[in-house]
Formats: C-alpha cells, sequence, structure tokens
C-alpha cells in the first residue's frame, strides 16, 4: 500500500523545474569511484548554462570523495531508463523525476530508502516535512526546489493599450480583445500527455478529477477555444511545450504567457522588455495550480548509497545549491531561505501568493490511474486549441475517459 504521504508529493516532469544540464553520457552506477546522477535538465539556453556550472561549482566547493558524473536524460525518457535499468540491478545512483511517475517506481522496485542518511543530515530541521517523501515511514526521497505555474505578462504591450495585469478570466478576455491581432494576444502550451497546461484553466471553472464533470470542463474549453477562434491563441500553441511557448514570449510580440518561475533566469538574460507576473486569473471558481519541484531518489542498486545521498544533500538540500536554483528560477524549499534577499524579488512574491491555490502535482486521493486521467484532458485541451473539436465534445470525450480511467 502506497502511503498517503507519498501519493501527495508531487513534481511535473512536464514543466522542468529548472534549466540545466550536466555533461552527457550514458555512466551507471557500476562505477564505484563516482557519483552518477541522472537528469532532465534541458540544454541550450543562457540560464543553462550558468546553472550547469553553479551547480557543478557547488559540488566541486563541498570536496567530496567522489566526482559528480551527471548525465542528461530527456524527461520522456528518463523513467523508462531508470525501471530498465533496474530490472538488470543497474542504475545511477541518484537520479531525478518530475513526480508523476513516483508510483511506478516504487512498484519497480527501483529506489531505495536513506533513511538513516537523512536522520544524519545536520540541516534536516531547515527541511518541510512536506518536501520528504516518505513510504511506512521509511525516506525514499526528497522534494528539491518548489515551482509553480502563473501569468507572465509583457508590461510594454499592456501598457500601450491601457491594461492593468488581470484578476479574472473575464478581464483577461477584455484585454485580449483590446490587444486583438496586433500581437499574440497569449501563448497557452498545448503538448504534452498530461494536464499541466491546462490545470488552472479547467479549475477556474470547477473541474475536479473526483467529480469529473463534462459542464465544467467545457465552460474552460469555450473560454480558450474562443480566443483561438478569434486568433488570440495561435492554433499552433497546441504543439507548443511550456519551454516553446515561453521562449516565443522572451523574444517579444506576445502579451501573455502561461509559465512557471523556473523560467525567471531565462527572461533575465533574454527578454529585452519589462514583464511581470500574476496569479493565474479565477473564472466562476479559483483557478488552481500544482506544486512542483524535483523528486530526487537514491537507485535501490547504488554501490554507495552514503556517497548519493552527499550527493542529494549538496545539490538540492544544501544552501548553496539552492540558492544556485533561486537564481536559475526555482524557488529554495529550505526553511532559513524562505525571507533571503533573492526570495523578496517581484517575480517571487507573485509566484508564492499563486501557491495559496496550490495543489500536489499527485493529488491526494489517487493512484497509479491519475496518470490515465489527466492524459484525455491534456488531448483534449490541445485539440481545442488547434480547431480540431469542439469544446462541447472535446470535454466529453475526456470526461469519459477519465471515467473510465478511475475504474
Amino acid at each position: 500500500m502506497i502511503s498517503a504521504k507519498l501519493r501527495g508529493l508531487a513534481a511535473a516532469a512536464a514543466l522542468c523545474a529548472l534549466a540545466a544540464c550536466g555533461t552527457s553520457g550514458s555512466g551507471g552506477s557500476g562505477n564505484v569511484n563516482q557519483v552518477t546522477f541522472w537528469h532532465y535538465y534541458a540544454q541550450g539556453v543562457p540560464a543553462t548554462a550558468k546553472f550547469t556550472k553553479d551547480l557543478n561549482d557547488v559540488y566541486a566547493k563541498a570536496k567530496l570523495p567522489k566526482p559528480l558524473n551527471s548525465v542528461y536524460v530527456p524527461g520522456e525518457q528518463l523513467t523508462q531508463k531508470v525501471i530498465a535499468a533496474a530490472a538488470s540491478k543497474q542504475g545511477p545512483d541518484v537520479f531525478v523525476q518530475g513526480g508523476a511517475d513516483l508510483l511506478q517506481l516504487v512498484k519497480a522496485g527501483a529506489i531505495t530508502d536513506f533513511t538513516a542518511q537523512y536522520e544524519a543530515f545536520k540541516d534536516k530541521d531547515q527541511i518541510p516535512d512536506t518536501a520528504v517523501i516518505k513510504q511506512d515511514g521509511k525516506v525514499y526521497g526528497v522534494q528539491g526546489f518548489s515551482n509553480t505555474t502563473a501569468l507572465w505578462y509583457n508590461q510594454a504591450i499592456l501598457d500601450e493599450f491601457g491594461i492593468t495585469p488581470p484578476t479574472t478570466m473575464d478581464e483577461l478576455s477584455v484585454d485580449l480583445a483590446k490587444i486583438g491581432k496586433k500581437y499574440v494576444g497569449i501563448g497557452l502550451p498545448g503538448q504534452g500527455d498530461q494536464d499541466v497546461n491546462a490545470f488552472s484553466f479547467i479549475t477556474a471553472y470547477g473541474f475536479d478529477y473526483a467529480k469529473p464533470d463534462a459542464a465544467a470542463l467545457e465552460n474552460a474549453f469555450k473560454l480558450v477555444g474562443g480566443w483561438a477562434d478569434k486568433g488570440y491563441v495561435p492554433r499552433d500553441a497546441a504543439t507548443w511545450t511550456p519551454d516553446v511557448a515561453f521562449q516565443k514570449f522572451a523574444a517579444g510580440g506576445m502579451a501573455f504567457v502561461l509559465g512557471g518561475n523556473w523560467q525567471y533566469g531565462n527572461a533575465k538574460k533574454t527578454a529585452s522588455f519589462k514583464y511581470g507576473v500574476v496569479p493565474v486569473p479565477n473564472g466562476s471558481a479559483p483557478a488552481k495550480v500544482y506544486q512542483f519541484g524535483d523528486n530526487v531518489h537514491i537507485s535501490a542498486f547504488t554501490k554507495d548509497k552514503d556517497a548519493a545521498f552527499n550527493a542529494i544533500a549538496t545539490l538540492f538540500l544544501g544552501k548553496d545549491g539552492e540558492l544556485a536554483a533561486l537564481e536559475a528560477g526555482s524557488m529554495p524549499i529550505r526553511k532559513d531561505l524562505a525571507d533571503t534577499k533573492g526570495m523578496q524579488d517581484p517575480i517571487y512574491s507573485q509566484f508564492r501568493k499563486a501557491l495559496q491555490n496550490g495543489v500536489p502535482y499527485l493529488l491526494p486521493g489517487f493512484g497509479t490511474e491519475l496518470t490515465q486521467m489527466r492524459k484525455p484532458v491534456a488531448e483534449a485541451w490541445s485539440a481545442v486549441i488547434a480547431g480540431q473539436s469542439s469544446p462541447k465534445d472535446a470535454a466529453t470525450t475526456a470526461v469519459a475517459a477519465v471515467q473510465r480511467a478511475a475504474k
């Protein structure tokens, strides 16, 4: 039986918590003279390169006995690679995943508990209980960094039209009508097989997986589909990942975009205009957001559990690692960094405000069926943006699939 604690902790692989990468390679836990770390941190943007250097510097500064072998694995491949490696009693020493596949990893026996190492960690009192992943009282992972989504806006475009940041969906619709087609109104990522991109909008109209209602989903789809019909949302946004959507926003010419705080480092590096953030506007109900983070685990087949945990403690739980993450755009979880200078930034303040309506990515009360429940909602969201399905048909089809998956 998976504990409620385990089910309630979460992140999102679709929305990468940090823009970072390490050296490429295929190393596993066979080399006892290094700590192999598999991660899905994206490559190729300025903030990525800086975070990579900062993270490697943090590890080097700690002067740990074994060097770190960072191995980039695409997010959509990482879980299955870990499970496949576990089947042959191999794998990385440490790996990070977004939380959506946590139950699969447990079932496959791919992770090990590191209760003894965590209990001996000198700064464990600075780590919130909600960031510790437990099963049957044993520690199987920790959540490094805190992330969520909100509505970014281009201040220059808003000023041009005399617009103030919206607090309701009705206000946002009025704003988009004012902007018309002179600029891209709003970037709504449509690609992905989970509901990360749609969640705030569908909950703003009362959709709940515990009691899936087609009418609530249809109302959300009518809103977004109407924007797409009028050209406020590009039809090809149905193929955009969150990173692609934000890159287009940062290039200018887009008024709003749904994006995460982990994009802040990229915004500072690439955007040439003044920007801001507000929580996703409410509809007929409050817009909820997922609370993300990177869940980091030790492979069940590591040859050196102590060295693996030292890497976790240095990169994910230590002050230097969390401050490097903060500069890249993620919010630290350590209690003694909650009021650090960087967290006083207005951008982070808005994301913290958004988290007042935050819920864990692995919604409490669900197990492995949740992944299959989310998939049809994500597909419907994409189809509505692309104009391939009417809001009513998309909602009806999605809810029927959600109900089948829930049984």
